[in-house]
């Protein structure tokens, strides 16, 4: 009993070694149509790694920088100015998970610039903030590039990058602030700030809250709390907390950039359908290479049968194949993709940072993302070669000897 077991075990190994060895032989035989399948599918698993790990870094710096100088959750009351912040304030800031609160009042106003070649008027985003908060909750400090945040008196403000040279102005310089409703206030820059959001560097100015109470008449109250938080991705839960705590309307900065984060959503999926193409098509040439091979293999099928091969093991010869043409392809994509990506991070071709306000080319992808790109693919390379193995394995095998 124990020999016939024996002699079973071995006889199973000798099958599946002769399988490998016919299947590697197959392949080697026609090494063009085995490469441009490796390629091919090599192709559609880098263009997917890369274009998902590009997108995912764009996406996260995008949000990052628009993040950067505004709320992750923007707390407001229903008749509009809040003279007791303060205290919500401190309420706020005891809720776990909370960063730091920032009293805000946003207005809309027109900066006059004079310099001895002309006068410069531009629209501005006027964000009246308390300085000192703002340290502690958005790190406004870090994104300092010029200059200081240490403000001496209440008509000192900070201003954008971008929009500082646009002006072409100098640190001390005086401006002019006028209001929507025709207040001037006169004012001096002391800082450059730089969000790393374009819109925000090129049309917002910081100004100490004292001022913009005076330019806009809501006296010592402000018009919303800007709440910064330790984690962006738990605004919806402490939003709510922040809303039994304290009876404020809460927006969370998902509410405030939906149009934004739907349009990013879908450019990502339409952007991986197409791209999905490309392993579609590769699986599309490894049914076709396999394909092939049963046609011409056809006579050799035949005797493989009437030595005492089954079905079966014909199957899994051409299933082999495919399996090869697949692992090697998935293998070259991975480590190519990787190659590319390391590429990009540490060596950021200097017209990307002309053309968009990058400093670098943001990389992020998660293992999770890489082995559903990996199983997405292995799938394809499964049903490219099943069918194909199926037709081999139904042949008759006095059909297949008579085939010429």
């Amino acid at each position: 009993m124990i020999n016939i077991k024996l002699y079973n075990i071995w006889r199973l190994i000798k099958i599946n070694i002769v399988e490998f060895f016919i299947a590697k032989k197959h392949i080697l035989e026609r090494k063009r149509q085995s490469i441009i399948a490796i390629l091919g599918i090599a192709i559609g698993v880098t263009v997917l790694i890369v274009s998902i790990a590009i997108a995912n870094g764009l996406d996260r710096n995008m949000i990052k920088s628009i993040l950067s100088v505004s709320p992750h959750i923007e707390a407001i009351k229903d008749e509009g100015v809040i003279e007791d912040y303060r205290e919500l304030q401190s309420e706020i800031e005891s809720i776990k998970g909370v960063k730091g609160v920032v009293p805000q009042i946003a207005a809309q106003g027109i900066l006059k610039y004079n310099r001895d070649i002309g006068s410069y008027v531009f629209g501005v985003q006027v964000n009246g903030i308390d300085f000192d908060d703002a340290k502690i909750a958005m790190e406004l400090d870090k994104k300092i590039v010029e200059g200081t945040m240490t403000i001496s008196k209440p008509t000192d403000f900070l201003i954008g990058k971008e929009l500082f040279d646009k002006l072409g102005a100098k640190l001390g310089d005086k401006v002019t602030l006028v209001s929507a409703d025709n207040m001037q206030i006169h004012m001096t820059i002391i800082g450059v700030f730089k969000s790393g959001f374009y819109n925000y560097d090129t049309s917002m100015i910081i100004v100490p809250l004292r001022a913009v109470q005076i330019l806009s008449y809501t006296g010592d109250g402000v018009k919303k709390l800007e709440v910064f938080l330790n984690n962006v991705y738990e605004a919806d839960n402490i939003s709510q907390n922040i809303q039994l705590k304290t009876e404020m309307t809460t927006r969370t900065w998902g509410d405030l950039n939906k149009s934004l984060l739907a349009a990013l959503y879908l450019e990502k999926t339409g952007m991986i359908l197409v791209f999905s193409l490309i392993v579609i098509i590769a699986g599309f040439v490894v049914w076709v290479i396999l394909n092939m091979m049963v046609k011409e293999k056809t006579r050799d099928i035949g005797i493989m049968r009437s030595m005492g091969l089954s079905s079966k093991n014909i199957m899994k010869i051409f299933m082999l194949e495919g399996v090869f043409l697949g692992m090697f392809g998935i293998i070259f994509g991975v480590l190519i993709s990787g190659g590319i990506l390391w590429y990009l991070k540490y060596n950021t071709p200097p017209q990307i940072t002309n053309i968009y306000y990058l400093s670098k080319i943001p990389i992020e992808i998660t293992y999770k993302e890489i082995f559903v790109i990996v199983g997405a693919n292995i799938i394809v390379i499964f049903l490219s070669s099943v069918f194909p193995a199926y037709k081999a394995a139904k042949l008759q095998v006095v059909k297949a000897l008579k085939y010429d």
